[in-house]
């Protein structure tokens, strides 16, 4: 069986870390800048996206800033949970022929680098439709292709790109873009 389809195996959090998370995933807008942690506040102001948008099924309530940072989360959540094939075969994937352009605006040309080689591999562009994306991602991985994404996602988790600093960076660069 390729390794589209194998399980990533994640390790189990305590309940005090499951709290802590849902915690800072649940913050309200105007408590998300006051996290100090760079990295708790990209997670919360995430969440808000998530929500705000439900789950990228009302994309267009976002601006499109907030769209690019919510794309290039998508896509490095799904990545280093389960590889661009799980990125693909998600909901996410919807996204998936905006996210090569969401990296380059918060400055990871290396990263879409690496992002528009995976999806090169079906032709640059992948359906929008998930039903669409899953039977053809079903009907084309090969060994071949299995390899290609596996080495994408190797190279993706070298992170040539700082991706918590650029999308910091971004964020805060474009903070009256993000709105309730």
């Amino acid at each position: 069986m390729f390794k589209f389809f194998e399980e990533k195996k994640q390790p189990k959090q305590t309940e005090a870390e499951t709290n802590h998370f849902d915690a800072i995933w649940e913050a309200d807008f105007d408590d998300i800048w006051k996290i100090e942690c760079k990295n708790n506040m990209l997670i919360a102001l995430n969440g808000w996206l998530c929500r705000k948008s439900n789950y990228g099924e009302n994309i267009e309530k976002l601006s499109g800033v907030e769209k690019a940072f919510y794309f290039v989360l998508q896509l490095e959540g799904e990545v280093n949970n389960g590889g661009h094939s799980q990125f693909f075969f998600n909901s996410s994937g919807d996204f998936a022929n905006e996210t090569p352009a969401a990296l380059r605006e918060i400055g990871a040309g290396k990263m879409a680098e690496i992002c528009e080689r995976a999806l090169a591999v079906f032709g640059g562009a992948v359906p929008k439709n998930r039903d669409e994306r899953e039977a053809m991602l079903e009907n084309s991985i090969t060994e071949k292709i299995d390899e290609i994404l596996s080495q994408c996602d190797t190279e993706f988790y070298a992170y040539p790109d700082d991706l918590l600093e650029l999308n910091y960076q971004y964020v805060m660069s474009n903070r009256t873009q993000f709105t309730r």
